[in-house]
């Protein structure tokens, strides 16, 4: 897992705060470029101690300490693997990430669906049902 996450469990840590497997998040291609933008948004020792702690963040003890700061971080991951946009953190303005990251988004993925604009429905696709939903879209919350 390591050589193809980073090396620090990026990919396991994202699979356990947005419910897709660790292999349904590499099959995205957007692990790495994702994990450099959270590490250079978050800086490298708030990004150190949300990849030391559990999981999932415990949200208990809501305030605005540490605990709130990592809290944030997830939040923030969590946005960024759906999304393909990163929030900003701290006031910081929100961007897309890139074309790639949009049409990779879990969200289209999460409803069956395709991204506008970049998906291969085609015209009058929009008509149809939406195919199925992943397997693994919030299958751990």
């Amino acid at each position: 897992m390591q050589a193809l996450d980073g090396g620090d469990g990026f990919l396991a840590k994202s699979a356990a705060l947005t419910g897709f497997s660790e292999e349904e998040l590499r099959a995205t291609g957007m692990s790495q470029e994702y994990r450099a933008v959270v590490r250079e948004r978050a800086g490298a020792d708030r990004y150190r101690l949300f990849m030391e702690e559990e999981p999932c963040p415990d949200r208990a003890d809501e305030g605005h300490g540490p605990q709130e700061a990592r809290a944030e971080l997830a939040d923030a991951v969590i946005h960024l693997w759906y999304t393909g946009s990163w929030p900003g953190l701290d006031g910081a303005a929100p961007f897309t990430v890139s074309a790639r990251a949009y049409a990779a988004g879990l969200v289209w993925r999460a409803f069956g669906g395709q991204p506008p604009g970049v998906g291969p429905g085609g015209f009058g696709s929009w008509a149809g049902a939406p195919g199925d939903v992943a397997a693994g879209a919030g299958a751990a919350r």
